[in-house]
């Protein structure tokens, strides 16, 4: 059995929390910091990693896509 300062250093993750490989534009806005319109500009410029599953669909990301794609600007923004 676990020792109560234990249990309580460690809380288990609210339920209502996913963690998907692929985002919505509203869940990808959030975890980029980003208004969803800076995000639909991106998506427009070619800048940002996206795609649709079927034509005319709502935007999809991959949560590994994003992490690279934040990681890369971060490096070029210290040059």
């Amino acid at each position: 059995m676990k020792a109560l300062s234990t249990v309580l250093k460690d809380p288990p993750p609210p339920v209502n929390v996913r963690r998907s490989e692929f985002m919505s534009v509203p869940e990808a806005s959030e975890f980029l910091s980003i208004h969803r319109n800076t995000l639909y500009k991106l998506i427009a410029e070619g800048e940002i990693p996206a795609f649709r599953l079927t034509t005319g669909g709502r935007w999809k990301f991959r949560r590994s896509d994003l992490e690279d794609w934040l990681t890369d600007r971060q490096a070029r923004s210290t040059r």
